[in-house]
């Protein structure tokens, strides 16, 4: 999906690097998932049970692509 590949690289490009150790293992199980599966994650239609998860897909939420 291009809007998820332009989501994830711009969080990868600017936020990725301020991310703790275990949200950035957070954000590797999200990115490694199906996009069919994580899109209902970063638009708010699912929550994760996860609280790592939870915290980079907040953060995710907010990431604007141009």
């Amino acid at each position: 999906m291009l809007e998820m590949d332009l989501l994830l690289g711009n969080f990868l490009d600017n936020h990725f690097s301020k991310l703790t150790p275990g949200q950035a293992a957070a954000f590797t199980v999200l990115a490694d998932m199906e996009d069919i599966n994580l899109w209902p994650l970063i638009t708010g239609k699912q929550e994760s049970d996860d609280p790592l998860e939870a915290e980079v897909l907040a953060l995710l939420r907010k990431v604007r692509v141009k």
